[in-house]
C-alpha cells in the first residue's frame, strides 16, 4: 500500500519508520527538514506541503500537534483526495475539532477515522501503541492490516468520536500515574532508598502502573531530553480533557492536583522536556 503520513514529530515519525519497515510505501510530509531528511534516510518520500499526491496513497494518517494545522491540513487535503479515501486522524484534540476536520473532508468524499493512540513515542517506536479506532466500521476493517503495522493493538470502540473520549480517558489516567510515580520516587528518596531497588519493587509488587515502568527510569537518571511526550504536548493534552471535566461537572481532584504539578514544571523546565521531569517539581518544593 501506499500511505501518506502528515506530521512527522515523535509519533508520525515513528509511525512512518514502522510502516516503511514494514514493507508499506510511505510519502511523509513536515513544514521541518530535519523531519523530512529523516524519513528520507529511512527510505521514505517527502514532501514540504499537501499536494495533488494525496490521490495516489490508499490511505492517510494524520498526526499533528494543534487544532489550526488539523483544520488547514483538512481544507488542503478536501481539494485532492478521491471519494472513500480514508483519513486516519491519531492526535488528541476536542471533539468540536475532530467534527470540523470531519466536515472539511466530507466535501471531497473521503472518509475520516478518529484514531488517537495510548502510548509514549517510546512505544510508538516500538509499535507498541492501543489505537481506538472510531467511525464508519466498514472502513476501519478495510485498513486494520496497516493499522496494525505500527500499534500493539486496534480497538474498534463504535462511532465516530468515541475514540477521542476513550483518549480523554486514557490520558486521565496517565496524567495521574506519571505524577504518582514522582511523588513515590521522591518519597523513597527523602527515606534514603536506593532507586533502582525502589524501581524494581514497583514494577513487581502491587503499586506497578505502566507509567512507572516507562517513566521513573528517566525520573531516575534526569534523561528528559530527547522526550517520549513532551510538557508542550502534554499540556495540550490536559488542557483539552480539564476543559471536558469541566463542562460535564465532573468530581475529579486527583486530576486537579496533579494538573497543578504539571503547570508548575511547565512553568520552570524547557517546554521540550519529558513529561517525568514532574520529578524535578516534586524535588525543588520539597523540604529535606
Amino acid at each position: 500500500m501506499v500511505v501518506g503520513v502528515i506530521g512527522l514529530g515523535i509519533m508520525g515519525s515513528a509511525y512512518a519508520r514502522n510502516l516503511i519497515r514494514s514493507g508499506e510505501t510511505v510519502f511523509g510530509v513536515d513544514p521541518s527538514v530535519t523531519a523530512r531528511a529523516k524519513l528520507a534516510e529511512e527510505g521514505g518520500s517527502v514532501f514540504e506541503t499537501v499536494d495533488d499526491w494525496v490521490s495516489d496513497c490508499d490511505a492517510i494518517v494524520l498526526s499533528l500537534a494543534a487544532p489550526h494545522v488539523l483544520a488547514s491540513v483538512c481544507e488542503k487535503l478536501a481539494t485532492g483526495l478521491r471519494p472513500g479515501q480514508v483519513v486516519v486522524e491519531t492526535g488528541t484534540f476536542s471533539l468540536a475539532d475532530k467534527e470540523e476536520a470531519r466536515s472539511l473532508l466530507e466535501k471531497s468524499g473521503a472518509v475520516l477515522l478518529d484514531c488517537p493512540v495510548s502510548g509514549t513515542g517510546a512505544q510508538a517506536a516500538e509499535a507498541d501503541l492501543v489505537m481506538m479506532a472510531s467511525g464508519p466500521e466498514e472502513a476501519v476493517a478495510e485498513i486494520r492490516p496497516l493499522l496494525e503495522k505500527f500499534t500493539r493493538m486496534v480497538m474498534y470502540v463504535g462511532d465516530f468520536g468515541n475514540g477521542t473520549k476513550l483518549k480523554f480517558v486514557a490520558n486521565h489516567a496517565v496524567a495521574i500515574h506519571n505524577v504518582a510515580a514522582a511523588e513515590t520516587l521522591n518519597y523513597a528518596d527523602a527515606l534514603g532508598l536506593e532507586r533502582d531497588t525502589v524501581y524494581r519493587l514497583l514494577s513487581s509488587g502491587a503499586g506497578q502502573s505502566r507509567m512507572s515502568d516507562l517513566r521513573m527510569p528517566l525520573m531516575i537518571n534526569g534523561a528528559y531530553d530527547p522526550p517520549s511526550a513532551s510538557l508542550k504536548m502534554f499540556e495540550k493534552d490536559l488542557r483539552i480533557i480539564g476543559e471536558d471535566i469541566e463542562d460535564k461537572g465532573v468530581f475529579a481532584p486527583l486530576f486537579e492536583a496533579g494538573r497543578s504539578v504539571y503547570d508548575t514544571t511547565v512553568d520552570e523546565l524547557p517546554n521540550q522536556f519529558d513529561t517525568a521531569s514532574v520529578f524535578e517539581t516534586y524535588k525543588s518544593k520539597s523540604e529535606r
